[in-house]
């Protein structure tokens, strides 16, 4: 289709879509839906994170919020990257828009399908709206700071040091966990002009990166996992290493101006006073004990617990080494080693891999369930697709949470016999090796394990072809009975000899993390916790409010704190000013 014709198209379509907005017309905005068409609503209609999906839902949520939505201010977007063009399924044609409320400037994004003729301007229905506010009038995010010192005096750094000591005094949020969460977040904040401080247990920013095993490096290409305000160098490594992402966290911290505690603890257990809306949060920061009241806590701990090993008969006659994947130095200390690698993720397949490479003596992979293999390779191309090199990250970033996440599922369902034929070989050969292999939820993947489960899957980067060769054997089917001196014995009676037993099983649930460091009273006043969908698509307790006032989370990958902080900002703003009712 040309340039022109997409205009058209979408012109038609959002002057009908506006009109019908802005006379609260439910019907006729639902009519501008597939039937099966999904709208997609950060903070426009309602002070929550929403997806409707089908007709039903959306007239019930449109009834129920339009009346007391005021739009206004329609435009059609026409730079370069969200004017009226071409969709990546044939027959579509995606377009940005602008809008406004009497509060707030927001933001919007839309893909159009033809249900009958192409130039039929009236056959053409929403299949995905996603609208959002973008900032609330009057508390825009700073931009690029100038020369705001008054002849430079104060020095930009003395300015710093008098906003860390009022922020140190009286911070208004209180973030738990340095993180890549918990640092875009606070940049975030900080160009929002909200006060904010971040405390981190660990010595360092970035250690919990620092701790995991050596060869680690991000499965997901740079573009997916820059960070906010900051994105990697162009000659940065397409799969960042685990040693340089955290050192990269690290001077994250003074590159945007972040104040953060390391060696500080929060200690059990914050309360919260109704009558003043506020904290009282003690921290113990290297031995010294502070006292804080900030408005808002957000929890940005991560979505994993303490390190899970369970618990087996005789575990503590084995007279070799036993440890979890989390505690792995390296392959190197294992060389001529008899080892059995407990838990086929992608911890587990990364650390067989090193074990195999470094001539362990034998590597043994034990499988408790069934797991999804895809080929790293793959997955890296479904990100470029969505976070290509020659686009602004901010960019790729709204164009796919335009896309909701259940949707984002079904297409990966749907498509996946596109890349089957550079798949079937090594997931049919695993499959002869003896590996239980699936095909992810309703033959989606991988990608939907990482919202679902966060666990279940592996994104192969060599081992599957060393399993293949029975290079590294692999154990499936069976549970671990119990050990003995030297080996570990299995339910149908076989026996594997080991000097070196990895539990590569994972971490508890957060749930209990979370009760420690909160309370139970806290938290069972929360709707939910940060880990896992709804029924909706969205993070039940992520970036939204949870049920008890000033609590928030900030869970997901780093594509989700760093837009979804935006949201989380708007949020906080809202309740300091009052519009928003916690």
């Amino acid at each position: 289709m040309t340039s022109t014709l997409n205009d058209e198209i979408a012109s038609s379509w959002f002057i009908s879509f506006a009109e019908c907005l802005q006379h609260g017309d439910v019907a006729g905005t639902t009519s501008l839906f597939l039937p099966n068409g999904w709208l997609r609503d950060f903070l426009a209609f309602n002070w929550d994170l929403r997806t409707l999906h089908g007709h039903e839902k959306i007239s019930s949520y449109l009834s129920e919020h339009l009346p007391t939505s005021k739009f206004y201010g329609f435009e059609l977007a026409s730079d370069q990257y969200f004017k009226p063009s071409a969709g990546v399924m044939p027959g579509t044609v995606n377009a940005g828009f602008t809008f406004s409320t009497p509060i707030a400037n927001g933001r919007g994004y839309c893909t159009l399908t033809s249900t009958t003729e192409i130039d039929d301007m009236t056959g053409w229905k929403a299949s995905t709206v996603f609208m959002t506010l973008d900032s609330l009038n009057g508390y825009e995010e700073d931009g690029a700071a100038e020369d705001i010192y008054d002849g430079r005096c104060p020095t930009w750094g003395e300015a710093r040091d008098m906003k860390w000591r009022k922020a140190e005094q009286e911070p208004e949020v209180l973030i738990i966990g340095a993180g890549q969460n918990g640092l875009q977040v606070a940049a975030r904040l900080r160009q929002m002009k909200i006060p904010t401080l971040v405390v981190e247990k660990n010595d360092r920013v970035g250690d919990t990166w620092r701790r995991r095993y050596p060869t680690l490096a991000l499965h997901t290409p740079k573009t997916h996992h820059s960070l906010l305000y900051q994105p990697f160098p162009s000659n940065w490594p397409v799969w960042t290493p685990r040693d340089k992402l955290a050192d990269w966290l690290e001077q994250y911290v003074f590159s945007q101006d972040l104040l953060v505690w390391t060696k500080s603890r929060v200690m059990p257990a914050p309360t919260y006073n109704r009558s003043s809306k506020e904290w009282t949060v003690t921290v113990d920061k290297a031995g010294k004990i502070f006292t804080l009241h900030p408005k808002h806590v957000i929890v940005a701990t991560g979505m994993l617990g303490e390190p899970y090993v369970p618990t087996i008969e005789d575990q503590g006659i084995f007279e070799g080494q036993i440890m979890h994947s989390e505690g792995f130095s390296g392959g190197a200390d294992f060389t001529g080693k008899r080892v059995i690698v407990v838990g086929t993720g992608n911890s587990g397949a990364d650390i067989a891999l090193d074990l195999s490479t470094h001539n362990a003596r034998s590597v043994t992979m034990m499988q408790r369930s069934s797991t999804c293999v895809q080929p790293a390779s793959i997955i890296a191309e479904q990100h470029l697709q969505v976070y290509p090199t020659d686009v602004p990250i901010e960019v790729s970033d709204f164009r796919a949470f335009a896309l909701p996440t259940l949707r984002l599922f079904e297409i990966l369902a749907e498509t996946r016999g596109m890349s089957w034929d550079r798949e079937k070989d090594l997931i049919e050969g695993l499959r002869e090796a003896g590996m239980k292999v699936d095909m992810g939820p309703h033959g989606a993947g991988i990608l939907p394990l990482v919202y679902l489960r966060f666990g279940g899957f592996w994104m192969d980067v060599g081992c599957g072809k060393k399993i293949i060769s029975r290079e590294i054997k692999v154990k499936s089917g069976v549970e671990i009975q119990k050990f003995t001196k030297n080996s570990m014995i299995f339910s149908d009676g076989s026996e594997i000899e080991a000097d070196v037993v990895i539990f590569a099983t994972g971490y508890r649930n957060m749930s209990q993390t979370l009760k420690n460091l909160l309370s139970d009273e806290i938290i069972h006043e929360t709707h939910s916790l940060p880990y896992g969908l709804d029924e909706e698509g969205e993070y039940e307790a992520g970036y939204r409010p949870t049920g008890h006032p000033g609590l928030w989370f900030a869970p997901g990958s780093f594509n989700n704190s760093r837009l979804q902080s935006k949201y989380l900002g708007i949020q906080l703003q809202a309740a300091n000013i009052g519009y928003l009712k916690l």
